[in-house]
């Protein structure tokens, strides 16, 4: 509320100066009334009107220019409204000066009294538009009313035109060769000031909703308007130096109103649009320095996470060593060697993961081709036998799959692999095995693992197997990856996997 008051006592200031400056011409005259005063001959009056009203009709086509054609863009019904009416203005103002005494006849005869209506019916027309003006938004409801407020102004100038020069009886008399100017014509006057006077304190109370700013130079206009009625009404003759200096004030306010409406439909959006971009750019800047954050931490959660698998790596070789170390101690004990040897296949199949995890740039998932070769060169290599010949067979999709999935395989096909490599070719000096994983029609993956081995019994039943080996292949391929798995008994071993392709998500 402090605020508002300061405001509202400053625009007060600022707008009892501009009075001042405009009232100040007045005692100037008087002080120095016999240096100042003068009346002019009719020719360099006629020159000086004739300037006057075209610089007038200028200013007002500007103005409607302005509102009009930015209109689109601004979508300110309230600077349209006066643009439009400025419209009017010019017509009218073009018409009273073509019907000044002196100039070419318009249409009809030329007479004071025929200009001098023109001059009231625009007077009067423009003290009232800008009373309405004073109460018109500036948002925009409805496209429709461009036209309507284009309309109004071409009808009242065409009304005009036609009632003054073709029917002036209908009009009272505003100016006579014996009285002068008519008491109508002083009158009318007053009425315009009238509304001027009304207009002006209700833009200053439209202040409060739309700001100073845009309303401060239609306020200055009105004070300059106010004056020029007030002279145009008091004054003695046509060319003394008062009605001149009506004349001045009268353009003095439509530069104002130009000025007004000119800020109002071309600078208040370019400001906003200034406004807008150096929003925009904070907010760059500031993305850009979020961005650089992001950058760094995520840098560092990467360094960090690939040092994790790096060291679980590590901690699961030093403990597939110790595994195997320990059943060293045994020596003559062949089943301690051979669970240390799966246990360390099995290490080994979670621990490569890890290592391949490490290596690649893709935090959360590996080649699953790369990981079956390396996996299954591995499991041979520390199961092979001198005297037999083993072929292996990899037809692999090269396809990224999850480290949730691909520990999965890695104990599958290390399982297959070691009991391939122990049991399957003990009567041969050569066998072959085959290993392919691929995406099938239906959107899934599937794990075939078969050899030309000895194969299983015609009879065995897996499901109520005891063996641990066949037990964690079931356990992880139905558990672990929601899979279906089937065997084959008899000769030439034969395991199909399939399984869901998105059963989990990527997490890093």
């Amino acid at each position: 509320m402090g605020n508002e008051s300061l405001d509202s006592t400053v625009n007060k200031i600022r707008l009892g100066i501009v009075l001042l400056i405009a009232l100040l011409p007045f005692p100037i005259i008087q002080i120095f009334h016999s240096s100042l005063y003068f009346e002019s001959r009719i020719p360099p009056y006629l020159l000086f009107h004739n300037i006057a009203e075209s610089f007038s009709i200028f200013v007002s086509m500007s103005i409607f220019g302005v509102g009009w054609f930015t209109y689109p863009q601004s979508k300110d019904r309230h600077t349209l409204f006066l643009g439009t009416v400025f419209l009017g203005i010019a017509l009218m103002d073009m018409m009273h000066m073509l019907a000044y005494a002196g100039m070419p006849d318009f249409v009809t005869s030329n007479s004071p009294n025929k200009s001098t209506q023109y001059w009231i019916i625009v007077r009067i027309y423009a003290a009232l538009c800008f009373c309405i003006s004073a109460f018109l938004p500036n948002e925009n409801n409805s496209g429709r009313l461009r036209w309507v407020f284009l309309i109004f102004p071409l009808l009242v100038s065409l009304v005009s035109f036609i009632v003054i020069t073709f029917y002036p009886s209908l009009v009272p008399i505003t100016f006579s060769a014996t009285e002068g100017l008519t008491p109508f014509k002083r009158n009318s006057e007053f009425l315009a000031m009238g509304l001027l006077i009304f207009a002006m304190i209700a833009y200053w109370f439209r202040i409060r909703k739309y700001g100073w700013d845009p309303n401060k130079y239609y306020l200055y206009a009105f004070v300059f308007c106010i004056l020029s009625e007030l002279v145009f009404a008091v004054y003695t003759t046509v060319f003394d130096i008062y009605n001149i200096l009506g004349h001045i004030y009268k353009i003095v306010s439509f530069y104002l109103i130009y000025k007004g409406v000119f800020i109002s439909s071309i600078n208040k959006p370019y400001k906003q649009l200034l406004d807008t971009n150096n929003l925009l750019k904070e907010e760059i800047i500031e993305h850009g320095r979020v961005r650089h954050d992001l950058a760094e931490s995520l840098s560092e959660k990467e360094a960090l996470i690939r040092e994790i698998y790096h060291r679980s790596n590590n901690t699961l070789q030093v403990i597939g060593s110790l595994i195997f170390l320990q059943a060293e101690t045994y020596p003559e004990n062949k089943s301690v060697r051979l669970i240390a040897q799966r246990t360390q296949d099995r290490i080994h199949a979670i621990s490569l993961v890890h290592r391949l995890l490490f290596a690649e740039r893709d935090l959360s998932s590996i080649s699953v081709r790369k990981y079956v070769s390396e996996l299954a060169d591995y499991v041979l290599r520390a199961n092979e036998d001198s005297s037999r010949d083993v072929n292996l067979t990899v037809d692999v999709e090269d396809k990224k799959i999850l480290m949730d999935v691909a520990i999965p395989i890695g104990l599958i096909l290390s399982e297959f692999l070691s009991n391939t490599m122990k049991y399957a070719f003990q009567d041969s000096s050569s066998g072959n095995i085959s290993i392919s994983f691929f995406e099938d029609p239906s959107g899934r993956y599937v794990l075939n693992y078969s050899d030309d081995g000895v194969g299983m019994p015609k009879d065995y039943d897996f499901k109520n197997s005891t063996s641990l080996g066949i037990q964690l292949v079931q356990g992880v391929s139905e558990i672990q990856l929601a899979g279906k798995i089937s065997f084959r008994t008899g000769p030439n071993f034969y395991c199909a996997i399939d399984f869901p392709i998105d059963i989990y998500k990527k997490r890093v």
